[in-house]
């Protein structure tokens, strides 16, 4: 065994080195975070999914399937800023879900787009009103 480890001396620490960094990466990750860093994160999330709305509406008329594939990327967003957004705003936090699920389901179904529009419009102005809240 010892003469194993004097011949391979340097994979050994360099795998000790990287178990080392693997390990602190990962107690980093799942550290606690402070409001500040939810808030921002929560924001940017925020952002993504009004993006991903005004990619939908200017979609849904000419290419409805391009369309539900922003308004998965605006909904999964508004989700990953949901948990931050709840412990403020509860009440909009559950509104904005419920729109988003009426959205997806009136775009599913291939509803005409003076029917989708308007409420994709009001989800994106009630988005823009929890961003400024942040």
């Amino acid at each position: 065994m010892i003469l194993w480890l004097r011949a391979h001396w340097v994979p050994v620490l360099l795998g000790m080195a990287t178990a080392v960094g693997l390990l602190g990466g990962l107690a980093w990750a799942i550290r606690p975070r402070t409001e500040t860093e939810t808030a921002q994160l929560a924001r940017r999330e925020l952002q993504e999914a009004i993006r991903q709305l005004d990619l939908f509406l200017q979609t849904y008329p000419t290419t409805p399937d391009e369309a539900r594939g922003a308004l998965q990327r605006a909904r999964s967003a508004f989700d990953q800023a949901a948990g931050h957004l709840a412990l403020t705003r509860p009440v909009e936090v559950r509104q904005s879900q419920a729109d988003f699920q009426r959205l997806q389901d009136r775009t599913a179904s291939r509803a005409a787009p003076e029917e989708v529009l308007p409420l994709a419009r009001r989800l994106r102005e009630a988005l823009q009103r929890l961003m400024g809240a942040e």
